[in-house]
């Protein structure tokens, strides 16, 4: 966490509230309120310009009605000499301004709004980018394309790695890639339980052979064509083998891969119960059931 000045330069601070959803809009929410509230603290130009807190609206304003989120934003007078940082208090600040904004669904709406409607400044580029990649990943995750969302993952993960001191959502955006692989790990495994079928019905049975064998003893002119022909299918049974091999490398691949992320995240995110139970989760795909106990 990047270390918070004395005494900001900036006079005024922002409280950023952003509506939650309730049960009836939940399924048409486009993207998390928890992503929202990770793209205004990335992008914001410093740490003590803005406070953001999730927030329930009973009364919501009926402009840009859609599948995002309500946000409003109300600008303090900071208070001198006393520290109103992240602790969510404005006794005594006097309110300057205030903006409401409905349908917010995207890093964009969010850049927009801080800069244009906001006024903070100019933002980081590259932390920009990294929530784009962040935002388009959750999206093809949700639409399940896991290779493309893990391809994403990577790209906002390598900016979130060149720039250690800022605020970017690393610890959030492991838990999601490991998702992600856990996604595709699952898929490799739709495909290769369908590949070990297949071989399973290409292979004679032990009684098929026997009777083969006993053809073969009984009629001498049958004996060469049936041998011929088993071992015309042994070699399509060995491809096939070959393929479920490959298929069962992908499928532990990801498994590992998945694995690695989420017990990265439960470091970077200690206090977080969700990557410790996708770190368990990950952990009883790969049969380590002692050791998934333990992170459950």
């Amino acid at each position: 966490e990047a270390p918070k000045s004395e005494q900001s330069e900036y006079p005024y601070i922002w409280d950023v509230y952003v509506s939650q959803s309730n049960n009836k809009n939940k399924e048409k929410e486009s993207i998390s309120t928890s992503s929202l509230i990770h793209a205004f603290i990335a992008l914001s130009p410093s740490d003590d310009m803005l406070r953001v807190h999730p927030a329930v609206f009973h009364k919501q304003s009926n402009k840009g009605k859609g599948k995002g989120h309500s946000v409003r934003c109300i600008q303090r007078q900071r208070r001198s000499g006393t520290d109103d940082s992240s602790e969510g208090r404005n006794d005594g600040e006097k309110m300057i301004s205030a903006i409401e904004v409905g349908n917010v669904d995207s890093v964009d709406k969010v850049y927009r709004l801080m800069t244009e409607h906001m006024k903070l400044g100019e933002i980081d580029q590259k932390a920009f980018e990294c929530m784009k990649c962040y935002f388009k990943a959750n999206a093809s995750l949700d639409e399940g394309e896991p290779s493309q969302a893990i391809a994403l993952y990577d790209q906002a993960l390598a900016i979130a790695d060149r720039r250690p001191s800022q605020p970017l959502p690393k610890g959030s955006i492991l838990m999601k890639r490991s998702r992600a692989y856990l996604e595709r790990a699952s898929d490799h495994r739709l495909t290769l339980r369908t590949l070990v079928e297949d071989l399973a019905d290409a292979v004679p049975s032990a009684s098929t052979m026997k009777m083969l064998y006993r053809t073969a003893s009984a009629h001498r002119a049958l004996s060469v064509p049936i041998f011929e022909r088993l071992a015309s299918d042994s070699k399509v049974q060995q491809a096939k083998f070959r393929q479920i091999r490959y298929r069962h490398d992908l499928y532990e691949f990801a498994l590992l891969h998945a694995t690695q992320d989420g017990l990265h995240a439960t470091r970077i995110l200690p206090k977080n119960a969700e990557a410790w139970l996708l770190a368990g989760e990950c952990l009883a795909e790969l049969r380590k059931l002692k050791e998934s106990d333990q992170y459950y």
